[in-house]
C-alpha cells in the first residue's frame, strides 16, 4: 500500500514538474502601428523630469562615475549638476536651447559656447546632442520617422521585436517589446553610421508612468557606454524660470568655449 501511494505522489510531482517547465504561448504582438501609436503617445505625454541618479560614463580616454542632479526637458533643455561625496556641487552643466553654460567653483571658472556634441564630451559620452541626451535620460529614444515597420516573436529572447525601417534614409531600428508589461526593454538605432543600443530596466511606477531606473546606453564601435541609475525622479514636474538658467557668479573667470 504504501509503494503505491508513493508512486502515485511520484507521479504528481513528475507531472506538476512537467507542466512548470512547458514554455508560455505569447499572445499574438498587436499590429506595428499599434506598438508604432502607444511609443509616439508616451513620448508626448513624458515631457520632462526631476531626478537624482548615479551615472557610468566610459568612453575612450575617459571614464567618470558621479552622483548627478537632472533636470531633462523636451526638446533638448537639460541640467546637470555634479555632487561630492558631502552632495556639494562640483560642476554646473546647463544645455538651454543653442546655448551651452558650464561652471566649475573649485576653479571659480564659468565656460559658455555653442550646445555641440564635442562639448558635451565633459559629462556625457561624445556625439550626444541636447535633444538625443535628453530623451536618454527620460528613458527614451530617437523614433524613426518610418515608412516599413513590421513586428515577430522572438522566443530565444522571449520579446516583441518592432522592425522600423526608412529605406529612403537608409536608416532601422529594432526595438525589443515585453509582451507582459508592454515595456521598451531595448532599442537600436543608427547615428552617423554608428550602432547604438539603449537598454531599458529596474521599472518602477512613477505616476502616472511605469518608468526605468536604470538605463544603459553603449555605442559598440565607439567604445563607449553611459549608465544611469535614478535614486529619485519626479516625472513632468512644475519648472521654474531659473532651471534651466546659470548666471555668471561674482568674481568669476569668463572662458568661451569654442
Amino acid at each position: 500500500m504504501r509503494k503505491r501511494v508513493f508512486s502515485l505522489l511520484l507521479l504528481l510531482f513528475l507531472g506538476f514538474a512537467a507542466c512548470a517547465t512547458l514554455p508560455r504561448e505569447p499572445s499574438p504582438p498587436p499590429a506595428a502601428e499599434e506598438l508604432l501609436e502607444r511609443l509616439r503617445f508616451r513620448s508626448q505625454a513624458l515631457q520632462g523630469l526631476k531626478g537624482l541618479a548615479y551615472v557610468r560614463v566610459s568612453a575612450p580616454g575617459k571614464n567618470f562615475i558621479g552622483q548627478e542632479v537632472i533636470f531633462a526637458r523636451r526638446p533638448g533643455l537639460l541640467r546637470l549638476e555634479t555632487l561630492s561625496p558631502l552632495g556639494n556641487p562640483l560642476l554646473y552643466f546647463v544645455a538651454a536651447g543653442q546655448e551651452l553654460f558650464l561652471y566649475h567653483p573649485g576653479e571659480n571658472r564659468y565656460y559658455q559656447g555653442a550646445a555641440l556634441p564635442r562639448h558635451f564630451s565633459a559629462l556625457l559620452p561624445a556625439g550626444l546632442e541636447p535633444e538625443e541626451a535628453v530623451l536618454i535620460l527620460l528613458g527614451d529614444f530617437p523614433l524613426l520617422a518610418s515608412e516599413e515597420a513590421s513586428v515577430r516573436y522572438e522566443p530565444r529572447e522571449g520579446l516583441w521585436l518592432l522592425d522600423v525601417q526608412s529605406p529612403a534614409r537608409g536608416s532601422r531600428q529594432v526595438i525589443g517589446i515585453d509582451p507582459q508589461s508592454r515595456e521598451v526593454l531595448f532599442a537600436e538605432y543608427s547615428r552617423e553610421g554608428l550602432t547604438r543600443r539603449l537598454s531599458f530596466s529596474d521599472f518602477k511606477a512613477v505616476s502616472p508612468f511605469s518608468f526605468p531606473h536604470k538605463i544603459h546606453f553603449a555605442s559598440p564601435a565607439a567604445r563607449t557606454e553611459l549608465t544611469v541609475e535614478y535614486q529619485e525622479v519626479t516625472l513632468n514636474p512644475e519648472w521654474e524660470a531659473h532651471d534651466f538658467r546659470l548666471p555668471v557668479p561674482k568674481g568669476a573667470q569668463v572662458v568661451p568655449l569654442e
